[in-house]
């Protein structure tokens, strides 16, 4: 059948990086693939935001001035729905075994460009979880 783009793929984003040039370059990407896209540029930042809205994807930088991504997902109170994608330029396996451990369920090497970004949300949104 023919996929409903519209209401179907519009997702509410949260981007957390201390790399504003990046989070800058990631929201416009997003933006203009019609997404709703918050930035943080903290963790802790991160952390406020996802008390107080509910995200669809969450996209964290691991290494962070202050508090790293692990501590992100430590203190965020993440939603079972909510699809986290660790962001990194170092996808060590001990990092990536700690943020799958803590939740998150994928991960984009940066730099990573739109079709990565594209591949990423198809995937993980259509592997709908049971509530």
């Amino acid at each position: 059948g023919t996929v409903n783009m519209d209401a179907e793929t519009k997702f509410k984003i949260l981007v957390v990086d201390d790399d504003e040039a990046l989070l800058g370059a990631v929201k416009r990407l997003l933006v203009e693939l019609g997404h709703d896209v918050i930035c943080a540029s903290s963790a802790r930042q991160g952390v406020e935001l996802v008390a107080s809205t509910m995200f669809d994807f969450i996209f964290v930088d691991y290494r962070m001035p202050e508090h790293d991504g692990a501590w992100f997902l430590r203190n965020a109170k993440v939603p079972r729905k909510t699809k986290v994608l660790l962001s990194t330029a170092f996808a060590h396996k001990s990092v990536l075994t700690e943020m799958f451990k803590l939740g998150a369920c994928g991960y984009l090497i940066k730099p990573y460009d739109e079709r990565d970004i594209i591949k990423n949300i198809e995937f993980h949104s259509s592997r709908r979880t049971v509530e």
